[in-house]
């Protein structure tokens, strides 16, 4: 498990320091400062059935999808997601965004962090939609369902075909 100071990153340069790990925080929360390089895109429109999420921005402008448009966060502005809210983000800016991003509870947030992550550095997951990458994308989103849900029901019904593809090719995510 990841520690408070680790860095994960992901294939499209994305990275998450941990600035406090759910374990230093007693499972309370878990804290990251995200740094995504222009034009990156965040997740899948989702929701988080039992967190609040709060994203400040430190550095740059961060769009967001939530209630139903999109909005630019830029320095210094601040956007708290309730449970349940359909949300993702992307840089839509020429420059680099840093954000801090808070999840309460923790749950197994970090956990789905930490797989998306090893899953990159074994070259399993790409920033290129190859079928590898949307069979352990999507065995990663299906199994960390206690603390995210892709907003879109025929979008978790693909993730769950799509998992069973990768069990009976004898993908991992561990």
């Amino acid at each position: 498990m990841a520690a408070t100071g680790d860095k994960l990153e992901l294939p499209d340069g994305t990275s998450f320091l941990i600035v406090e790990s759910a374990a230093d925080s007693g499972g309370r929360r878990i804290e990251f400062e995200i740094t995504m390089p222009p034009g990156a895109l965040g997740p899948p429109k989702h929701f988080h059935p039992r967190q609040d999420e709060n994203w400040s921005v430190v550095e740059g402008e961060l769009s967001v999808f939530v209630d139903g448009d999109w909005r630019t966060v830029r320095e210094g502005e601040s956007l708290a997601i309730p449970p349940n809210t359909v949300h993702t983000l992307r840089n839509r800016s020429g420059a680099p965004v840093r954000f801090r991003d808070v999840h309460e509870p923790a749950l197994d947030f970090q956990d789905y962090i930490e797989t998306l992550h090893r899953q990159a550095a074994a070259g399993k997951i790409s920033s290129r939609m190859t079928p590898s990458t949307l069979i352990h994308g999507a065995m990663v989103l299906r199994g960390h369902r206690t603390s995210q849900l892709s907003a879109s029901r025929a979008q978790r019904v693909g993730e769950d075909v799509l998992s069973v593809v990768g069990r009976v090719l004898r993908f991992r995510t561990d």
